[in-house]
């Protein structure tokens, strides 16, 4: 008996044959029931294949159409038909997706948009301002009574008001004109900017006292005696003889039992003559400023409560402007030695005046 090969897909299907008891099996062919097989499936890209040599970037895919089902098992044994490469002509046309790199590229550009919208409305947004109660705002507006006071330490009342009269500084101390003499005399821009320095340091360093560091009732140091390093020899000797900060203990005992702190503030210098006498040279060096300091409150028996804030105008209630004007001597820096005051500014100063009712300058002094 010979039967027809059974393809690979059919070895696992039972034959059946069915016989009758009075044919026999040479007469009867064999009848091989093979059951359809499922329609074969294939899929493509809507798009143009991916490259090989990214396998990370593929394009999406879906299910075509079904294939035509093949029911003669004959034909699997023999030449197969060949199965297109390419989708039927009669599908609809592609829909167009966003590659990858163009979704990424659309993020960053989102992103980076409203980075700058967000730096912009941070930007515009104002910062929250406190307002202090009562008739006047304090300067600084500092308040320390929201947290216990420990014992012994002292509580802070700020007096003052930033409106009124204030020095005003300008924003860089370069003269617009020097005094009449300066260049004949060889001085330039440079020795002008140097004197103005001299005259700040000196002022900053006269006016401004802490009662921390004032030396002793018998020998008076610290704040009170920190700006005769920029004396001559004849302005030292005037200050030994004259000035309240060292002929007496009225100052010193002020400031211990005050606890005074006070500091210069808000100076703006400014050249404002310049003259020749024996063959030396001098300089007017006006100072405008004011001054911030704090003190014990005299209404407090205990000592607990400070006063800070501007020094006053006792008949405005107003930051007072003071005037300090300094004579300043001229030494050539090469002639200062090898550590000159402020590292030899070429200047260093005779005399001064605060506060002249008059608004005059004062005169020199000989030895200067």
């Amino acid at each position: 008996m010979t039967t027809s090969p059974v393809s690979p897909h059919e070895q696992s299907v039972p034959e059946l044959h069915a016989q009758t008891g009075s044919e026999s099996a040479a007469s009867q062919p064999p009848v091989s029931l093979t059951p359809a097989e499922p329609p074969e499936r294939y899929f493509y890209f809507e798009d143009e294949l991916p490259d090989p040599a990214e396998p990370s970037l593929v394009a999406p895919f879906q299910v075509s159409h079904a294939m035509p089902t093949v029911s003669d098992p004959g034909q699997l044994s023999g030449n197969a038909p060949s199965i297109p490469n390419h989708p039927s002509a009669t599908q609809k046309g592609h829909k167009r997706r966003l590659s990858f790199p163009l979704i990424a590229l659309l993020v960053c550009v989102m992103a980076i948009i409203g980075t700058v919208v967000m730096s912009t409305l941070v930007q515009a947004t104002p910062p929250l301002q406190s307002k202090s109660n009562g008739h006047a705002s304090p300067v600084p507006t500092s308040q320390r009574g929201s947290s216990p006071t420990p014992q012994g330490s002292v509580t802070m009342t700020v007096q003052g008001s930033v409106q009124g009269q204030t020095a005003n500084p300008a924003s860089n101390w370069i003269p617009e004109q020097l005094p009449q003499g300066w260049t004949d005399a060889g001085l330039t821009l440079g020795d002008a900017l140097q004197a103005m320095r001299t005259a700040v340091a000196f002022n900053d360093r006269e006016m401004s006292l802490d009662y921390r560091s004032v030396g002793t009732r018998n020998h008076h140091g610290g704040t009170l005696t920190a700006a005769t390093f920029l004396f001559t020899n004849g302005a030292r000797q005037r200050f030994q003889q004259h000035d309240v900060r060292v002929i007496n203990n009225t100052l010193f005992d002020h400031v211990v039992t005050t606890r005074l702190i006070r500091i210069t503030i808000n100076a703006a210098p400014q050249v404002m003559k310049f003259s020749q006498l024996n063959r030396q040279l001098f300089a007017w060096v006006t100072v405008p400023f004011q001054l911030w300091q704090s003190q014990l409150d005299p209404n407090d028996p205990q000592h607990l409560r400070r006063i800070e804030g501007y020094d006053l105008d006792p008949a405005t209630q107003q930051p007072r402007l003071h005037h300090m004007v300094v004579l300043l001597l001229r030494v050539a820096p090469e002639a200062t030695g090898a550590a000159p005051p402020m590292g030899g500014t070429g200047w260093l100063v005779s005399t001064y005046a605060l506060d002249q009712a008059d608004g005059s300058l004062p005169e020199i002094v000989l030895p200067a």
